[in-house]
């Protein structure tokens, strides 16, 4: 029998999960996914208690294509992902794996939470392709950059100063005094990422 778990009500038994990538470039389908982390998320958009978050470090297959600049953002040690990592196809099985093992209900899926998820999306569908993508998530990603972008835009209309100048992870837990650590570090992320959406949720200038 598949489980039930805490959540918001209105996601009918669909789990929202903060997710990001580490990359060997910005270019999807090209460029690898190297680190992925996807946090379950409670009602509180918390950490889920009950649900095991997914996190793993993956061997590119092609790793002569890593841009230099991407290694300076991630810092994470190429040879040591050809040597201890696994390869991609089996990355995939692991996620597949992890899919099946939280056994939502019947039809019931993981909703993305990222910061700008149309970024994330891109690698996402390049990596799984895109009729696993639609088999583990759902369509309906949410976005923590577009939702600041969002009050931006709010702020404007209604003739108040728009409250975020610059929409980057870093700039925006700074500005709203949220603790992160570790930047990009997928996980680190994550946990950034849900705790900003939080933050914008509520947010009132």
């Amino acid at each position: 029998m598949s489980k039930l778990y805490t959540g918001m009500n209105h996601l009918d038994g669909n789990i929202l999960a903060a997710i990001d990538f580490e990359t060997t470039g910005r270019r999807p389908g090209y460029h690898e996914i190297i680190q992925v982390a996807i946090l379950p998320l409670d009602q509180h958009l918390q950490p889920h208690t009950k649900i095991p978050s997914f996190y793993l470090n993956i061997r590119p297959d092609h790793p002569e294509r890593c841009e230099k600049g991407a290694g300076l953002v991630h810092g994470i040690d190429m040879d040591l992902l050809q040597l201890h990592a696994p390869r991609q196809a089996r990355a995939i099985d692991m996620l597949c794996d992890w899919f099946r093992d939280i056994d939502l209900p019947q039809n019931r899926l993981v909703i993305p939470l990222a910061h700008n998820w149309a970024f994330e999306s891109s690698f996402l569908k390049g990596w799984l392709g895109p009729s696993l993508v639609d088999q583990i998530f759902h369509s309906h990603g949410r976005d923590s950059m577009g939702l600041a972008a969002s009050l931006n835009d709010k702020a404007f209309f209604i003739g108040e100063p728009v409250p975020f100048p610059k929409l980057s992870l870093v700039t925006l837990c700074k500005q709203l005094g949220i603790l992160y650590e570790n930047a990009h570090d997928a996980m680190a992320d994550c946990r950034a990422t849900a705790e900003l959406y939080k933050r914008l949720l509520t947010y009132e200038s």
